[in-house]
């Protein structure tokens, strides 16, 4: 069985792309174009680490950031325009053709070679996911200085943070203080 919050099958890789920019400790796995191929590699979207530009970063976390607003979304944030808009510009960038297996399964996938191909990867994982119905349930922690992803296993689908004993907790105690403060303010 998968550990709580982490996505099934491919959407696990997603999930981790997401996950390399952890906010609360201010980390990146992606520091630069060296990791971020290793990253891919690591993650099985390329057959090996590929040849990476500084240009290929940065499309890289820009997809990453994207990913992000989409998933904040998917737990009840407003999805930014301009995270619609950065997403489709990133989707459009790239080319992707059928292929056929030996088993005569059709799929997509990218014409492209290296960092590229591993991007487009990622974005197929979530299309399939998509058309699976599991795309919904991959979401971003809902604490601002939190946004970790996680695979929301509720049965009600309604799981805005990652953890509830650790950013759940954090938000209503938060919550609470507001609440005193203001009826110390009324009273």
């Amino acid at each position: 069985m998968p550990a709580i919050g982490q996505a099934p099958g491919d959407l696990e890789v997603v999930q981790r792309f997401v996950n390399t920019r952890d906010i609360e400790e201010a980390t990146d796995e992606l520091t630069s174009p060296a990791a971020l191929a290793e990253w891919l590699a690591a993650a099985g979207l390329t057959a090996r680490p590929p040849k990476a530009e500084r240009e290929d970063l940065e499309r890289a976390l820009e997809l990453r950031e994207a990913l992000r607003g989409v998933l904040r979304a998917h737990a009840g944030h407003e999805l930014a325009r301009e995270t619609s808009r950065d997403l489709a510009w990133i989707a459009a960038s790239f080319e992707i053709r059928l292929s056929v297996d030996a088993d005569g399964r059709i799929r997509p996938a990218a014409t492209a070679d290296g960092v590229r191909s591993g991007l487009v990867r990622l974005l197929l994982i979530a299309a399939e996911a998509g058309t699976a119905g599991t795309w919904p349930r991959l979401k971003a922690c809902s604490a601002d200085d939190c946004q970790w992803a996680f695979y929301d296993r509720s049965p009600t689908q309604n799981a805005c943070w990652c953890s509830m004993q650790v950013c759940g907790s954090r938000s209503k105690s938060r919550a609470y203080r507001r609440r005193s403060a203001a009826g110390d303010r009324s009273g």
